[in-house]
């Protein structure tokens, strides 16, 4: 079990997840939401999402291009998840977890809508959208 929070700490979550499906994000909604040229994401299905504190302080973005929610904290502002309602899955902003383990991303994902001045400098893999779970199965086979 990990848990995390926003900047503010008054929305508290708790994730009972392995972190393996971590991935970098480079699609624009992600740059956009973030000001930064990706975002690290953890993939995870939403029953492994648990509100701890701070349900009142959640807010959404609905974004229709990817038929789910954008969900901040209200207070400070931080991006916290995507839920996609339609998959039962949410993918979590890395940043947000309160822990010092060493996570490692598995794959650099959506980078044809990446910013065209930021370079990819590192050996993973890319894709053009978001893998499928059989090609997220491989990267992870391929990390073992």
């Amino acid at each position: 079990m990990h848990q995390g929070s926003c900047l503010c700490g008054l929305i508290k979550y708790s994730v009972d997840d392995n972190l393996k499906f971590i991935v970098n994000c480079h699609c624009r909604f992600c740059c956009k939401a973030h000001g930064a040229p990706f975002t690290t994401l953890l993939f995870m299905p939403f029953s492994k999402f648990e509100l701890l504190e701070g349900g009142e302080l959640l807010a959404s973005y609905e974004v229709k291009a990817i038929d789910g929610l954008r969900c901040f904290c209200s207070k400070c502002g931080t991006r916290l998840y995507n839920y996609l309602p339609s998959k039962g899955r949410i993918s979590l902003v890395v940043a947000t977890l309160d822990i010092d383990a060493e996570l490692h991303p598995i794959a650099n994902i959506n980078i044809a809508s990446k910013c065209s001045w930021h370079q990819i400098d590192d050996e993973l893999p890319q894709y053009s959208s978001v893998p499928s779970s059989s090609e997220f199965g491989q990267l992870l086979a391929g990390r073992s």
